[in-house]
């Protein structure tokens, strides 16, 4: 078994709630946040990857902020909001889930009926039952009728296999980062 190994990121900020808040985008800054206008825990989240989120490995996050900006309760007010930010993003990632499972089960329905029908429409056209309609139509419609019937079930299938995919990854990934050891101290320089 392999032993858990702590993962360390350190993030310059020039205020707290760049830590969730995009700041302005500005190019001449020697901040991540700042230089690429996006939330810090955006930034936190891509330099991990999803490997490191899948291991489990504990994270390290040390926030260095300028001194003027740390108070003795910043620590805890920004560990409830990261705790906060967290149960309010998976919330919503779970209630997508939800939408994206009711709007497969909506449409399932009628996408096995048109299968149904193109694949009936797929078998008359390819069989020898039409032999007033020349061989080559009866060809291409016969395909042409196979391949919408599996396209109709495009839909369905994206909605219970694929669509799911990258949320749960981001509800893994949040409840990863809900359990970050967060260190706030004064940048240096």
């Amino acid at each position: 078994m392999s032993e858990l190994t702590t993962q360390q990121i350190t993030v310059k900020l020039d205020d707290i709630s760049h830590l969730f808040i995009a700041p302005e985008f500005d190019p001449f800054s020697d901040q991540e946040a700042e230089l690429l206008g996006q939330p810090a825990l955006e930034y936190v989240l891509r330099q991990l990857g999803p490997a490191t989120v899948r291991e489990g490995n504990p994270l390290r996050l040390t926030v260095q902020l300028p001194p003027d900006q740390i108070t003795p309760d910043l620590k805890a007010r920004a560990a409830q909001a990261l705790d906060r930010f967290c149960a309010a993003h998976i919330a919503d990632k779970e209630a997508q889930l939800r939408l994206l499972r009711w709007n497969g089960w909506r449409s399932l329905p009628s996408a096995i009926i048109a299968l149904g029908i193109c694949l009936a429409l797929s078998g008359l056209f390819l069989s020898d039952a039409l032999t007033f309609i020349p061989h080559l139509i009866n060809q291409l419609l016969g395909q042409g009728f196979g391949i919408i019937a599996w396209v109709v079930l495009w839909h369905p299938v994206e909605a219970f296999l694929y669509d799911p995919i990258p949320l749960r990854r981001e509800i893994g990934a949040l409840h990863y980062l809900a359990a970050l050891e967060m260190i706030i101290e004064p940048r240096r320089g």
